[in-house]
């Protein structure tokens, strides 16, 4: 089996890394300062989050799937998964491997192509393993846009501090 990683949808990654700039230059504007220290403590989640977001990854082979993210990575073997559920809620659509050794293992339909990924998992699952449904709700995904909406308003929102504060605001 071809082993082919996923990554979490192209859109996203010129918000998130715009986002990234802005409240570092933010940052940087700021300075050595208590208000620096303060906006460095209130912005520490979304770089963190955004690091999250940039270093998902999904990895498919012979073996079974690794899930990479930030600092930590899962590797779940094809013979360790006891089941293989689906969960829509709204536009969010789940993918959940089971095990007996490890955490539930979920992936979203953030990561793109998701079709392709659901396909290859069920592809290297046992049918009894399978929930009933499953292959239904991977059939039919639903587009995402709030993720990517949302890190292009952090983008505005974070450009309208930087103008301020060049425009001498909050001196």
């Amino acid at each position: 089996m071809e082993m082919r990683p996923y990554r979490v949808d192209p859109r996203m990654v010129p918000p998130v890394v715009l986002a990234i700039v802005f409240g570092a230059i933010l940052l940087i504007l700021e300075g050595p300062t208590k208000r620096g220290f303060l906006l460095f403590f209130l912005l520490s989640p979304f770089f963190y989050l955004a690091a999250e977001i940039l270093a998902r990854r999904i990895v498919i082979d012979s073996q079974g799937v690794t899930i990479s993210k930030f600092l930590r990575s899962t590797c779940v073997q094809w013979s360790e998964i006891t089941s293989v559920d689906a969960v829509k809620s709204g536009s969010k659509l789940f993918l959940i491997l089971n095990t007996d050794q490890h955490r539930p293992v979920l992936i979203t339909n953030t990561i793109r192509p998701f079709n392709e990924v659901a396909q290859r998992i069920l592809e290297n699952i046992p049918q009894d393993k399978i929930s009933s449904g499953v292959r239904e709700l991977v059939s039919e995904v639903p587009p995402k846009f709030g993720p990517l909406v949302q890190a292009w308003i952090i983008c505005l929102v974070l450009l309208g501090v930087i103008i301020g504060k060049l425009m001498g605001y909050g001196n």
